[in-house]
């Protein structure tokens, strides 16, 4: 009798595993398998990381050195390599630190070397200017008025009040008359003796002339010389042309330092102006 075939699905046969043991301890077939299975993770993880940080790296260094022409890469390896140094064996290495003195510049150029801008030049020598005083004019003699033998009374004439009729400087009353010719001058001038002749007055005088010297010359002409400062000669002295005999004052009927000056013919005052 023939066999019959079943229909259908068969089931299949699992078959079992021994359990293997790793040591001691029995394990099951399952918990080999995961085993494996986590024991292979981490291992493909780390090769996926190492790829990648690889494919990260390569076209940077590739930019860095590839795209950049020989002479820049050669220039920078250039500067970058570090010279080497070499020394014989023999050769004793110092590192002490040398010691630094400096000098103050000598002040003097030695013999022969170059000397300062200034030492160059020649000295000049400036010296002061002569002055030349010119010698002071000699005082000459009173000129002699060939008609009357008179000299001026002073070395300089300044007339400051003329001979003739005038307003009183003193009392302000008009129409007296001047008798003489008044000629300026600081008090202590010498007053001369207009001509030779014989002192017949020296002293005070009563009628305003203050210290008054009359001198008589002969032939009826006198001189008088007022307010005087001081009186340097005495009646009866004999006195010569030009000869100092007293100094300008301001005494008796006086405004100031000034030598009132007259002339008297035969008892009469006159212009002095024309005898002198």
């Amino acid at each position: 009798m023939p066999a019959h075939r079943q229909h259908g699905r068969r089931r299949a046969t699992v078959s079992k595993t021994a359990p293997t043991s790793p040591g001691r301890h029995w394990t099951s077939p399952a918990e080999i398998k995961s085993k494996h299975v986590t024991g292979r993770k981490p291992l493909a993880l780390a090769v996926a990381a190492a790829g990648f940080i690889a494919l990260t790296a390569l076209p940077a260094a590739h930019a860095e050195t590839n795209h950049l022409s020989p002479a820049v890469t050669a220039s920078a390896a250039a500067s970058t390599a570090q010279p080497t140094v070499t020394a014989d064996k023999d050769v004793v290495l110092s590192f002490a630190q040398p010691t630094i003195v400096s000098k103050p510049a000598p002040t003097t150029a030695p013999a022969g070397g170059l000397r300062p801008a200034a030492a160059e030049k020649t000295p000049v020598s400036v010296q002061a200017p002569t002055v030349t005083t010119p010698p002071a004019p000699a005082l000459e003699a009173p000129t002699t008025n060939s008609s009357s033998g008179l000299v001026p009374p002073l070395a300089a004439l300044t007339v400051t009040s003329p001979f003739g009729y005038r307003t009183n400087p003193l009392s302000g009353a008009g129409g007296e008359m001047h008798t003489g010719i008044d000629f300026g001058g600081a008090c202590g001038t010498a007053v001369l003796a207009s001509g030779t002749g014989t002192v017949t007055e020296a002293g005070w005088s009563q009628y305003g002339g203050g210290n008054r010297i009359v001198v008589d010359h002969g032939g009826g002409i006198k001189t008088t010389y007022n307010h005087l400062d001081s009186v340097g000669v005495s009646v009866g002295q004999q006195v010569s042309a030009g000869a100092q005999i007293a100094g300008v004052g301001s005494t008796g009927n006086s405004t100031g330092c000034h030598l009132h000056f007259e002339v008297v013919v035969n008892g009469q005052t006159v212009d002095p102006a024309p005898f002198i």
